[in-house]
């Protein structure tokens, strides 16, 4: 028996009978009552249940209301299923040791593994994942070493780089590294599959990680490709566009409103904090006429650009 199904146990036992003995526990999943005592104390100062022992009743009860636990079973269901669907493709999991599906496959219970065959996970197209390159990009991280690159950029020109590797993002199927680069001492964004060449230096890096510094750099703006989020994009979506995006979460400090216009209806518009333009148009343009990009003027510029360039090839 997994340690998910004692929690859900104890947690179910507690809301219908009101509390539960260490030996309720033991007995059930034949377990120590010391085991029993750890799976209490994990929920409580793992998972934050209002767990406590009241002299009493000498039982664990409830002090409040708490549904950490609610359909756990039922997500650990959906967690197995992504993840033996991400194992599959290399460019999300790239190294699976032996076993670890089955461990996960133990956290759920058996009278819902035969759902396992309804539910599927349909990955987007990804880059080829090296895994050398993540390994040594891996090691860094962890040692606080330099890491030497051969990058090429989206135009194509390639240049030798130093960096301080601080990240590893899989992002739509495709690994990138957030890194000081040591030669402009600044934050960049390199796409995993554009190194040419990886290799640990000798270097340490050069002072320890703001790990909040981070974290904003890499919250600031939409898409993968980060910097200040200086700049909002503002997209008005209409037809079938508009169901699409009605409910989807672009980035946490997006504003969203909706609204009809006299020629062509109802709208849901969205702004969303952007570093560049090219992800965030690709995406607009991803819906064609259903889609327009609305402010600010050098943000529709571009989206007009490039459709009187689509135009163009059929013209």
């Amino acid at each position: 028996m997994s340690q998910l199904e004692r929690l859900s146990f104890i947690d179910s036992r507690i809301k219908e009978k009101g509390g539960l003995r260490l030996r309720e526990i033991a007995e059930r999943f034949e377990v120590t009552e010391r085991q029993a005592r750890r799976d209490i104390c994990y929920l409580g100062e793992r998972l934050g249940a209002p767990i406590e022992w009241r002299p009493g009743t000498r039982r664990y009860e409830y002090s409040g209301k708490w549904s950490g636990l609610e359909f756990a079973d039922e997500k650990a269901l959906l967690f197995y299923v992504f993840a033996r669907a991400a194992a599959g493709a290399i460019a999300y999991v790239p190294l699976v040791e032996e076993g670890a599906l089955e461990r996960l496959l133990d956290l759920v219970p058996p009278s819902l593994r035969e759902a396992e065959v309804a539910i599927r996970y349909e990955l987007p197209a990804y880059d080829p994942a090296d895994i050398e390159k993540l390994s040594l990009l891996v090691r860094g991280i962890a040692e606080a070493r330099c890491v030497d690159v051969t990058y090429r950029d989206a135009r194509g020109a390639g240049s030798e780089r130093r960096i301080e590797a601080l990240r590893l993002v899989n992002y739509s199927g495709s690994w990138y590294c957030l890194a000081r680069d040591r030669s402009k001492d600044e934050l960049r964004t390199f796409r995993l599959s554009r190194f040419s060449k990886v290799s640990l230096s000798k270097d340490r890096a050069a002072a320890p990680v703001d790990q909040a510094e981070v974290e904003r750099y890499l919250g600031a703006s939409y898409g993968m490709f980060k910097g200040r989020g200086d700049m909002r994009a503002v997209m008005r979506f209409y037809g079938r566009a508009l169901a699409t995006v009605a409910g989807e979460l672009w980035h946490p400090d997006q504003l969203r409103r909706e609204g009809a216009d006299s020629s062509r209806g109802r709208f849901v518009e969205i702004s969303v904090p952007v570093s560049s333009w090219d992800e965030i148009l690709g995406r607009t343009l991803r819906f064609g006429a259903d889609a327009e990009a609305l402010a600010p003027e050098e943000f529709r510029a571009l989206w007009r650009a490039e459709i009187r360039k689509m135009a163009a090839l059929i013209s």
